[in-house]
């Protein structure tokens, strides 16, 4: 009779453990943007132990390719990559007003399909994907008349 019982304590601990995990990664504050690209990344590496040096870009379109960089580039303030298991080069990107209505222009005139694939926060974006939810980044899903950021959920 015992044993259930503390398997049962044993299983609550473990899942309130990573529930507070949970919570606290998501309550961390945001990164202090006036350091740019650099305020993003110190924000990273407080968050996951990672993504400790910052590299300026200065070719997006090499980095993101012809069609993102048509769409996004206008939008960013500045960028810069980073080492984040699993992506060798983590974008980071400092954004500007109206990278939204450029998407849905992009996706009414047929030059992009989809939601953007970045993951958003509050006046900044990174461009992986896997893991954003737990640091309380959202993705953008986007018609040609409206876009909404959406939690990201766990798969």
């Amino acid at each position: 009779m015992r044993h259930p019982v503390t398997r049962a304590l044993v299983a609550l601990l473990v899942v309130g453990s990573v529930a507070f995990a949970l919570l606290v990664g998501r309550a961390e504050p945001t990164p202090d943007l006036s350091r740019g690209v650099d305020g993003i990344g110190a924000w990273l590496h407080a968050l996951t132990d990672e993504c400790a040096t910052v590299e300026r870009g200065d070719d997006f379109t090499g980095f993101a390719g012809p069609v993102r960089s048509k769409v996004y580039a206008p939008f960013i303030a500045e960028w810069g990559t980073c080492a984040k298991p699993p992506y060798e080069r983590l974008g980071l990107l400092v954004l500007k007003p109206g990278l939204e209505q450029a998407w849905r222009t992009a996706l009414a005139n047929g030059e992009v399909r989809g939601d953007p694939d970045l993951a958003f926060g509050d006046g900044f974006a990174l461009t992986g994907s896997i893991g954003m939810e737990y640091i309380g980044l959202k993705r953008l899903e986007c018609t040609p008349a409206a876009c909404s950021l959406i939690e990201i959920k766990h798969h």
